[in-house]
């Protein structure tokens, strides 16, 4: 077992990521004043000049206070293309930097950035700092969430091309625009996370509008009760991770098992997250890399036995399994 030497860098690293993009925007507004809003809350449709004029693979918001870090998420960037009806030459730039830092890392950005992540992992800590315990995922439960997952993948592109502004005589009559962005918990929990309103909590103008005010919060709900209840549950249904799984096999960071030195006892498959249980139960592939796995490498830190579970970088060790040595 690796002391808890991965643990502390990963939340360390998870510290700076989240100080960077929910507040990352302040310092860049208090150098560029004039692009500070003039009250907390973002406009929904309004958009200011960012820090990095890109987007990460991971659930980061840029609906927060006092400027933007970043240009948003994947999913945003699909949203937005497909309704403003974007040239491929003009989003073509940003898909390249998403895609290269996804075959890279894959959903490392899931379990080491992704602010939304941090947040739910702080609702995990408290509830285990409260003494509760946690319901275990059913396989079943993750099989239809990773089929939710892409239906909610698929609903928000189909709608965001189907509901143009184009139709309306100001972008702000849309009101479909970026459909997932209505109800993710990112825009409420970033902005909140900044000391300011979030951009939006709901309207009942139509019938439209309601349905995503009680979308949001029951999506909301549904968030703090997958973290609180379950671990990392919603990390299973989000479309943002489903966008950088596709990278988790057959890109730079493989996870490995040597099954001849495991001895089964489930110490991997106990300490992951995401309730993850086929590193324990895999007795034939070497190759243990999963699109559900958010590499937070809690199994390989666990693990009792020497070289029974590695992570490899492009075929290079980065780090190993190893047997913890009494003192």
């Amino acid at each position: 077992m690796i002391s808890r030497r991965i643990t502390l860098w990963r939340w360390t690293i998870r510290a700076l990521a989240f100080a960077f993009f929910v507040y990352g925007g302040w310092a860049f507004a208090r150098y560029t004043g004039s692009l500070a809003p003039a009250s907390p809350a973002v406009d929904f449709v309004a958009e200011r000049q960012p820090l990095l004029d890109t987007y990460p693979p991971s659930a980061v918001c840029r609906f927060t206070a006092y400027g933007q870090a970043i240009k948003g998420c994947i999913v945003e960037l699909l949203s937005r293309s497909l309704t403003e009806g974007a040239s491929v030459a003009r989003i073509l730039p940003y898909l390249a930097v998403f895609i290269l830092l996804s075959f890279l890392l894959g959903r490392w950005w899931c379990g080491w950035v992704c602010p939304l992540g941090t947040t739910g992992d702080l609702l995990d800590a408290l509830r285990a700092r409260l003494g509760r315990g946690y319901w275990n995922i059913p396989a079943r439960l993750r099989l239809g969430a990773r089929v939710t997952n892409y239906s909610l993948l698929g609903v928000t592109l189909a709608a965001s091309y189907l509901f143009r502004p184009a139709r309306f005589t100001t972008p702000g009559e849309c009101r479909v625009y970026l459909p997932f962005c209505k109800i993710c918990p990112a825009r409420v929990t970033c902005p909140v996370a900044a000391a300011a309103a979030p951009s939006w909590w709901g309207g009942f103008a139509n019938g439209l509008e309601t349905f995503f005010t009680f979308a949001m919060w029951i999506t909301l709900a549904f968030f703090l009760l997958a973290f609180l209840a379950m671990r990392r549950l919603w990390c299973h249904f989000c479309p943002i991770g489903l966008c950088s799984s596709w990278f988790n096999r057959g890109g730079g960071l493989a996870l490995l098992k040597d099954a001849g030195r495991c001895n089964r006892c489930g110490a991997c498959a106990d300490a992951c997250p995401m309730g993850l249980t086929h590193m324990r139960d895999e007795k034939q592939r070497a190759d243990i890399s999963s699109p559900q796995c958010i590499l937070c490498l809690r199994c390989v830190e666990t693990c009792p036995r020497d070289n029974c579970l590695t992570l490899k970088f492009f075929g290079r060790t980065v780090l190993r399994s190893r047997l913890p040595i009494p003192r």
